[in-house]
């Protein structure tokens, strides 16, 4: 809920839709390879291939140098 007058609260979220791979090599090419990559489906742990497939990723990426 927003508390400040409807003519100020706007909130928009802009995405665009990338395949897990190639989105992570994206990842790794922007810090160098220097990262820590971890990946969450639908805020849980993710790993490839598991039984569901998520609805969305998540992607949390920490420099290491």
């Amino acid at each position: 809920r927003c508390s400040c007058s409807l003519l100020l609260c706007k909130f928009r979220l802009s995405y665009y839709p990338h395949q897990l791979d190639s989105f992570t090599a994206l990842l790794h090419e922007a810090f160098d390879g220097q990262c820590e990559h971890m990946v969450y489906g639908d805020f849980l742990p993710y790993t490839p291939g598991q039984e569901t497939a998520p609805c969305y990723f998540i992607h949390v990426t920490k420099r290491t140098s």
